[in-house]
């Protein structure tokens, strides 16, 4: 069959998923780099600040959107119904433990003295590592929740969460530095940055191995394969997401490392500010990307090959239940 027949991409996902599965990985990466750090000392702590005000907000605006997929709010009611069958209820419930526990730490840590005494920093450490149990549950769900979808073979594969973590923990990362540097940097704060740059580094590292190790392992498979290609062949991928989300960003993390206080602080925050943005694009891209080119699989049925086709959203002349004459 013409690949180009009705559509047999995926369309019921659009960019209001695309926007959830980034914001939730912003979320959940944000807060886990903010909760661990808050155990690094007083160095640490403008970072610790930063992501846990990242984290909640991020995926507070990022669950808004994908209510909004769902056509009506109060359907959102229905989603934690049947955890033991269903990841999406599954994913219902971490998400909302995972906003529960940002949120109490967050106002625990800034708005209240809780954390002065022993007892109340034990209580804080407690919640914060609950919270990261629980934001890394989130980061893996925003893929659990394309690999469960059996009708996409590009989506079914264990890598997929795997990615997904590793993109949410890189983003959450390039989230708290962006705010890091809007908030103001100072002699400092370079130091901070450039150990934050190094982490950086070393994380986008991760993510190009699991992206690879992702398409390799689709082009193992004919159904999968079809997807991997169309992913490959789209400038927005290769070069928004593998050049100007990843490759230029090391090399600006790589010049923040390199920088010394004598450098100029308003040099090295332009600098961090230009990759940190752009890191953030790239894991917006790949979210799409990976979306838009589910297809629908290829049934090979006594030599004869059936493509299950996307109904289309609008009558096409010549397309029917009929063949063509």
């Amino acid at each position: 069959m013409d690949p180009k027949v009705n559509g047999q991409l995926q369309h019921d996902w659009g960019w209001l998923i695309a926007a959830y599965l980034f914001l939730g990985g912003v979320g959940g990466g944000a807060y886990t780099i903010a909760a661990l750090n808050s155990f690094m000392g007083a160095s640490m702590e403008l970072s610790t600040t930063i992501g846990l005000w990242i984290g909640f907000p991020a995926l507070l605006i990022g669950t808004l959107f994908l209510i909004a997929d769902l056509g009506s709010p109060t359907r959102a009611f229905l989603a934690g119904m049947r955890p033991g069958t269903s990841w999406i209820a599954r994913g219902t419930w971490i998400i909302s433990a995972f906003m529960v526990l940002s949120f109490v730490h967050l106002v625990l840590r800034q708005f209240t003295d809780v954390g002065t005494t022993a007892g109340g920093q034990t209580a804080i450490n407690i919640i914060a590592i609950a919270g990261v149990v629980c934001a890394i549950g989130t980061m893996a769900y925003t893929g659990i929740l394309l690999s469960a979808s059996k009708g996409i073979p590009f989506w079914r594969s264990g890598v997929v969460p795997v990615v997904f973590v590793v993109s949410a923990l890189v983003t959450g990362h390039f989230a708290i530095m962006l705010g890091m540097t809007l908030s103001g940097v100072t002699h400092t704060t370079v130091e901070t940055l450039r150990t934050m740059a190094l982490e950086a580094m070393g994380m986008v590292v991760l993510e190009v191995l699991a992206i690879v190790f992702f398409l390799q392992a689709a082009f193992r498979q004919p159904d999968p394969r079809e997807s991997a290609e169309r992913i490959l062949r789209k400038r927005m991928f290769v070069f928004g997401y593998f050049v100007l989300g990843l490759a230029v960003p090391v090399i600006l993390m790589r010049v923040v490392y390199n920088s010394t206080p004598e450098s100029g602080v308003g040099g090295i925050a332009a600098v961090a500010v230009i990759g940190a943005v752009l890191g953030l694009v790239g894991g917006l891209i790949l979210r799409q990307a990976v979306l838009i080119c589910g297809a629908l699989p290829t049934l090979n049925i006594a030599g004869f090959e059936f493509r299950r086709i996307h109904r289309a959203k609008e009558p096409k002349p010549g397309i029917g239940t009929l063949p063509p004459q």
